[in-house]
């Protein structure tokens, strides 16, 4: 009997003893699950706490009157540095929602900000000390002023709830934050922000004639999202002519060419206007394109002919003598300025400054091939011409192919050569053709074809010296249809598209040119 109890109190241990070992890893599972939950807790609070710190920041921005002095992208959205050295991170894709609270304070996604939604220490309107932007009877007031802006609710109360951010951008010396209702409140930039512009895609628009002078987008390297109206934006005073179609970077500075008003100077990393010849056209003749040709001397073409334009300080100099009428692109190119005109190419050399030739051919497109040859063209004539000897040597290409043209008014042409092989690439329509130098079949077929229903307007193509892909600008027509723009990006070899960037306002596109060149 004794070695039965034995035996039982024995097994008994044995399945006390298997419970212990589930219960201890059941335990150990649970623990594991709660520090997993502690972890997450604690991030998502230190997520809110960096939240709430950049709306308390942002609030107290628009109530001080701060201004921006400076804006900086980083991999998940915006850095906003204003006047008082304060900064926020906003990250793409959170919406911030502002509500009032029932103590008078901005709760900012359901958390107390701490910061007073009006008045200041809790005294509303004491001392005249008004915040610079609160809720009144349903509306946004800045300043003590109504701005129209409906405080729109989300539970029905007007006034109570603020509409929620969804997106901000600089535009014409300002921030500008847009809510969900498409009304939106600015705050002032500080006029020396400044902005780095050295890697990327400048697209020159002509402007809305009549409603917007010329402007400049910018595309950094490894981005998809546009910046518009850089001049605008770092000299909120000032403006470019009207019916903007040239631009080019000489010596670390933008010379943008419009064809009416002001011919204008800019450094090209920052935006920042460096010298202007106003009403230039009425000085010269409407403005058409400018090439350098030494540190204090360049040449600038109009609808006159073409002028010295003396760069250090910027004033137009002489006009050279013997061309008249209207010149479009210039080359400058060992020593020589390469001038197309209609149906002319004038040879000007710059140590006599005479016309050393004149050749009876040429429409438009003035480029330098990887050889080291000077290209034009002329309908469906590949125009090739050796600096050296000034010969020059015609290249009929195949039936129906040629480089397109503007006949009514002065654009410049989509002719361009790689810096990567010895090859030119130009549209023709919505095709994009590729001439391997020296093999005419090359011609035989087009590299690629624009997408149905596209079309170009000014340049419309122009070759990345950094990786040889085909850029180009379309818009969806005119009319209404003017205000769909594409950015595309093809393969430069295969013509397969890499990327395609959507867009709309009516900026009628230009010219591309790159920040590397």
């Amino acid at each position: 009997m004794r070695k039965l109890a034995s035996l039982f109190f024995f097994a008994i241990l044995i399945l006390l003893t298997g419970c212990n070992k589930d219960d201890i890893n059941d335990l150990n599972s649970k623990y594991d699950q709660l520090s997993q939950e502690q972890q997450a807790l604690k991030k998502e609070q230190e997520q809110q706490a960096a939240l709430l710190k950049n709306y308390e920041t942002l609030l107290n921005a628009l109530q001080n009157k701060l201004t921006i002095d400076a804006v900086e992208n980083t991999a998940n959205g915006y850095s906003i540095i204003f006047s008082d050295g304060s900064n926020i991170a906003l990250t793409n894709g959170h919406t911030p929602v502002f509500t009032v609270g029932d103590n008078g304070n901005w709760l900012v996604d359901g958390e107390d900000s701490g910061v007073k939604a009006s008045g200041k220490d809790g005294q509303d309107g004491e001392d005249g000390n008004s915040p610079e932007i609160n809720i009144i009877d349903g509306f946004w007031h800045i300043n003590g002023q109504d701005s129209g802006i409906k405080a729109e609710a989300t539970d029905g109360n007007d006034g109570l709830d603020a509409p929620s951010i969804t997106d901000i951008v600089v535009l014409d010396g300002t921030m500008v934050f847009t809510f969900s209702n498409d009304t939106q409140i600015t705050v002032p930039m500080e006029q020396t922000a400044t902005f780095d512009y050295s890697n990327g895609i400048f697209i020159i628009n002509e402007g809305w004639f009549g409603k917007e002078s010329g402007s400049i987008t910018f595309l950094r390297d490894g981005s998809n999202e546009l910046e518009t109206r850089l001049f605008s934006t770092a000299n909120p005073q000032d403006s470019l002519g009207n019916t903007t179609q040239f631009a080019t970077i000489y010596n670390e500075q933008m010379y943008i060419v419009s064809k009416q008003g002001a011919l204008v100077v800019a450094n090209a990393k920052t935006m920042k206007e460096t010298a202007r010849i106003p009403s230039f056209n009425t000085l010269a003749g409407d403005g058409r394109a400018f090439c350098g040709v030494s540190e204090d001397l360049g040449l600038v073409s109009t609808s006159k002919g073409i002028y010295k334009l003396n760069l250090d300080p910027l004033t137009l100099g002489d006009k050279i003598e013997g061309i008249t009428g209207e010149v479009g692109e210039l080359l400058q190119y060992r020593q020589y300025v390469f001038a197309v005109a209609k149906g002319k190419i004038y040879v000007i050399n710059t140590n006599t400054w005479t016309i050393d030739k004149t050749f009876d051919k040429g429409k438009g497109g003035l480029v330098v091939s990887k050889d080291g040859m000077v290209w034009s063209a002329d309908g469906n004539t590949l125009l090739k011409i050796n600096p050296l000897t000034l010969e020059m040597e015609s290249i009929i290409m195949p039936t129906g192919v040629s480089v397109a043209h503007n006949a009514w008014a002065w654009t410049v042409s989509s002719l361009a050569a790689s810096k990567q092989e010895n090859a030119l690439y130009f549209l023709n329509g919505l095709k994009v053709y590729k001439y391997v130098i020296g093999d005419i079949t090359s011609l035989n077929s087009p590299l690629l074809t624009l997408p149905s229903g596209r079309m170009t307007s000014g340049a419309g193509l122009n070759i990345d010296p950094n990786n040889n892909q085909v850029v180009i600008t379309t818009i969806d027509g005119w009319g209404a249809s003017a205000a769909k723009n594409n950015l595309y990006f093809y393969d430069g070899t295969t013509g397969a598209m890499k990327k395609n960037i959507f867009y709309e306002h009516y900026w009628f596109p230009a010219l591309i040119v790159f920040a590397e060149e």
